[in-house]
């Protein structure tokens, strides 16, 4: 069986762009650690942090040093790598199965409801892998003094609340923002 015969959608091809996603996902969401850790603050105490971002950004680093910015970074980091990988790789994926089953005519027929639905099903399987994580992420932002990052705020959360209360109490809001936003990007 030659190379191209069941066409170019191969393993290799689908890894490719769910890489690709989680390393755009990885690094810009990283990237805005520092953003996320003010807007964070200001949301939690409003009544601390109440004249906007930059004298958040200050407020922070006199009170907790530079370093304090960095909250998060981990799960924010790993979180959305692996959120990319299956929502970049599983669009791909999905957009493809659905137009190959219905073939040529009916797909591009069906686009836009492939499209939506490829993105839906992709968002919500990348909500599972990151829900845990940007559980640990806002629990290590409002309360700094939890643990030293993810590896040790994963244990800590599951013996204090459990698996489904400290990583999936917060699903159905992120599901709400999350699969509306990807239909309307991809």
């Amino acid at each position: 069986m030659g190379k191209h015969e069941q066409g170019p959608f191969t393993l290799a091809y689908f890894t490719k762009g769910a890489l690709a996603g989680g390393i755009c996902c990885g690094v810009t969401h990283g990237a805005l650690t520092p953003v996320d850790v003010v807007k964070t603050r200001i949301q939690l105490e409003p009544t601390v942090y109440n004249k906007g971002m930059i004298s958040g950004f200050r407020q922070i680093i006199a009170k907790e040093g530079v370093a304090a910015l960095a909250t998060g970074f981990g799960p924010t980091a790993v979180g959305y790598f692996v959120q990319g990988w299956f929502k970049f790789g599983g669009v791909e994926f999905f957009k493809v199965k659905a137009a190959q089953a219905l073939g040529d005519e009916k797909a591009w027929q069906y686009r836009l409801p492939i499209y939506l639905g490829a993105a839906a099903g992709a968002e919500f399987i990348a909500d599972i892998f990151l829900c845990p994580l940007e559980a640990t992420r806002i629990r290590l932002v409002s309360n700094p003094g939890f643990a030293s990052g993810l590896f040790s705020a994963f244990p800590k959360i599951i013996a204090q609340d459990g698996v489904i209360k400290g990583f999936y109490s917060g699903f159905g809001p992120i599901l709400f923002k999350q699969i509306p936003y990807t239909m309307a990007k991809f």
